[in-house]
């Protein structure tokens, strides 16, 4: 095929590729897709579904001001029940909630009178118990609410809706973070999609700041809306990938262009050697986009520094073509260094290969990116680049300069060998010392960063509402709902005691809102097994001036009540479906939830949970720690096992044993000094910058072939260390741009690439002086 014909070949497919990733792009920034996607243990797997269940699927607005803070928080309730993101709204105890509370729970108040009904139930219905009744009724019914009294006395004489109301109330604590409990007013909302669904988050949150200016506005202004959600974090994060991606891909495409020119001297030069990364680039895109739902920012962000990764082949071609013979062509130039392109482009797709392997699956989609866009980059480098290359490049003076700097520090080297064993000597020192100093950070918080002003108000918010630790809980797992429900009523029994010693200040219970069924006809059999239960309430009742019979209604509800037991599906549609967040169902399970507030030792717990089957405390980060601390280690054996496949390949390559572990110096000394380095300036370490490593172990053998294989060719040895000075201030700044990031994954993996690239750029010169001496020359 004519160089013409592959010209606009390549040509019409970027522009193609070009159109189909602009048309079909859709990516995402969920924080989830930083947490391992798989794990070993049940109770580590349980955590994981936990994090994105109903249970964070809501959020909490608190308006505070003026007089009418009550009303303009109803009325944002009130607007807020009709938007499609919205499963519910509570807006406290009001006189509708209390309505449907009434209506669903009074009928079956013979079912819900206690959690210990053979216990509780007969001491209700002794003498003094019911003369305590009696009197306290007749209290009541002097009261300013006696007509409410007055209706619902008859029918419920030992007050068990009131004890159920009771129970309800004690689930949410008094406010506590400084403000008096009338100063501001609550709304609770229940949200129907995912909170980490930053899309339709981000509507709901313009609607909910719409319509509370809107609201306050019309009360005089004089108001302030706080609010507490995961959605929050969700949107924020996106909003801040956005912005990093335009900075990276910016100043990545600025800094290669920059040096380029800075070397080269020719645009023409630049834009066909940009033609490489853009390729790779383009490829892994539209890959990614055709196999997966959406593509994460920061794998995009990590795509534009491909680019200065990618266009380390050309560069490497066009300097050598620059500094070749006069007869030399394009083809001719590919040819001698073919060689080295394909070897260097092979280790480091290896390396990302063993990225893309990581159970991050944001890890692993960047590995799968960077795994396809290279070996496309050095494709379209020796097979396409030369029809490209029509115009012969001359060497310019940086060029030559180089060259002949690199020849002379390599001479220097040959001829006082002392140098280059000290200069080895110091990286292995580097090395040895500071490893052992290594902190390695395994808490998974630490690879998030959330925005310290939504972090303080989510808290002022959640005392507010006596939020419980969404982190710490205890769960249940049960075939069916029925089952479940009999095993929290177990839960809460252990609990109850280390509520009244001291140890834990609250606990978050589904019993008080749901009994299992069993339990509902315990406490129905429970009255029914009281021996003339209408005379004994009734002379109770008459020794305080009731009439005779007053109370018949109770009983005959005993005898026949008026509803079925109530069940999960009842509180659907209801002002209570919220706490169905704590029954979920879960691969076939069902899970109950038990929510905890003001954990001490979470040992203490475990114990007093022991010998509940199927029964788990959860702490979550310290589950989470554990699970890094687990993926850390075995990443650090997955570069282990990169770095002897990258030596056995090298060994084959060069059937040479000292040649192969040349080749393969740069990419270990740069692995272990970059640690050394971290250890000695107490930089914390991490299972991303382990990660990273397999990218300095894929590069640094770059250095280390090209070095090897220029050591026999002394024309080419100035030319090669200069192409990989060139190569090496690309990748370092744009490496470098990655730290300037706000997310601390990015900021990781810039930080060790950058550092570790820059050290096999200093070990290169030392590995081609041995190279020449192992050769003879």
């Amino acid at each position: 095929m004519s160089d013409r014909r592959i010209r606009g070949l390549t040509l019409v497919s970027l522009a193609l590729l070009g159109a189909f990733c602009f048309t079909q792009l859709e990516f995402s920034s969920s924080i989830t897709h930083f947490i391992p996607s798989r794990a070993e243990a049940e109770l580590v797997q349980l955590s994981l579904e936990l994090i994105d269940s109903p249970l964070v699927r809501h959020m909490v607005l608190s308006v505070e001001g003026g007089p009418e803070r009550t009303k303009v928080a109803a009325e944002l309730a009130d607007t807020l029940r009709d938007h499609p993101e919205v499963a519910w709204v509570e807006a406290g105890f009001d006189e509708d909630t209390l309505r449907g509370i009434y209506e669903l729970y009074f009928e079956r108040r013979v079912y819900l009178g206690s959690l210990h009904p053979e216990q509780e139930i007969p001491e209700l219905l002794s003498a003094s118990a019911l003369e305590d009744h009696a009197a306290g009724l007749r209290a009541r019914l002097a009261g300013p609410d006696a007509m409410l009294v007055a209706r619902a006395a008859p029918g419920d004489p030992l007050n068990l809706f009131d004890r159920l109301i009771a129970r309800m109330r004690a689930f949410q604590p008094p406010a506590d973070d400084g403000v008096e409990a009338g100063d501001f007013a609550l709304v609770q909302v229940g949200l129907r999609s995912s909170p980490f669904d930053s899309e339709r988050q981000r509507g709901l949150l313009r609607h909910i700041e719409a319509e509370f200016a809107r609201i306050a506005e019309a009360h005089g202004g004089e108001f302030l809306l706080e609010q507490s959600g995961a959605n929050r974090f969700a949107v924020d994060a996106e909003r801040k990938v956005h912005e990093d991606v335009n900075l990276i891909s910016a100043l990545s495409i600025s800094v290669v262009c920059g040096l380029f020119l800075l070397v080269f001297r020719s645009l023409r030069h630049l834009l066909i050697a940009i033609i490489t990364p853009i390729g790779g680039f383009a490829a892994a895109l539209a890959v990614t986009i055709a196999t997966t739902p959406s593509i994460h920012g920061i794998t995009l962000a990590f795509g534009f520094v491909l680019i200065g990764v990618a266009i380390d082949y050309p560069i490497h071609l066009m300097n050598h073509h620059a500094m070749a013979g006069a007869g030399a062509t394009p083809r001719d130039s590919v040819a001698r260094i073919r060689g080295s392109l394909l070897l260097s482009g092979a280790t480091t797709t290896l390396a990302f290969l063993s990225l893309s392997l990581s159970r991050f699956p944001g890890l692993g989609e960047m590995g799968t990116f960077a795994a396809i866009g290279v070996p496309v980059s050095l494709l379209l480098t020796i097979f396409v680049l030369p029809a490209f290359l029509t115009q012969r490049p001359t060497a310019t003076p940086t060029q030559q300069a180089l060259s002949a700097g690199f020849l002379r520090l390599t001479e220097l080297l040959g001829r006082r060998p002392a140098l280059l064993w000290l200069a080895l000597l110091g990286f292995i020192g580097v090395a040895a010392v500071g490893m052992p100093q290594l902190h390695w950070q395994d808490d998974p918080s630490k690879l998030m960063t959330l925005d310290a002003g939504l972090l303080a108000e989510a808290s002022r918010v959640q005392h507010r509402v006596g939020e419980f630790d969404g982190s710490r809980f205890v769960v249940g797992l049960a075939p069916d709902p029925e089952s479940a429900l009999v095993l929290n009523e177990r839960i809460y029994d252990r609990l109850t005691p280390l509520v009244l010693s001291g140890e834990i200040e609250g606990v978050g219970s589904l019993s008080a809102f749901l009994f299992s069924e069993s339990l509902q006809q315990r406490n129905l059999s429970a009255l029914r097994s009281v021996p003339d239960l209408h005379a004994r309430i009734d002379t109770a009742f008459r020794a305080n001036d009731f009439k005779q019979g007053a109370f018949a209604q109770f009983t005959t509800a005993v005898e026949a009540p008026g509803a079925q037991p109530l069940r999960p599906e009842d509180l659907r549609g209801s002002p209570l479906e919220r706490v169905l967040a704590a029954l979920v169902e879960l691969d076939g399970r069902f899970v109950v939830v038990t929510l905890l507030r003001g954990v001490g030792s979470g040992e203490v717990l475990r114990e007093a949970l022991e010998g509940l089957e199927g029964v788990y405390y959860i702490d979550q980060r310290e589950i989470m720690a554990g699970v890094y601390e687990g993926y850390r280690r075995s990443t650090v054996r997955m570069v282990a096992v990169g770095a002897i496949v990258v030596l056995i390949v090298l060994q084959i390559r060069y059937r040479r044993p000292v040649r192969g572990l040349l080749a393969f110096l740069p990419a270990a000394l740069a692995a272990s000094t970059t640690l050394g380095l971290f250890g000695l300036f107490d930089v914390p370490v991490n299972v991303v910058n382990a990660i990273s490593l397999l990218v300095v172990l894929g590069m640094g053998v770059d250095y280390g072939v090209f070095a090897v294989d220029a050591a026999a060719d002394l024309e080419r040895q100035g030319s090669t260390l200069t192409s990989l000075l060139i190569s090496c201030t690309t990748s370092v700044f744009v490496f470098g741009v990655l730290a300037l990031s706000g997310q601390p994954v990015l900021r990781a993996i810039g930080l060790t690439t950058g550092v570790g690239v820059l050290l096999a750029l200093a070990l290169s010169p030392l590995v081609l002086a041995l190279a020449r001496r192992t050769s003879g020359r």
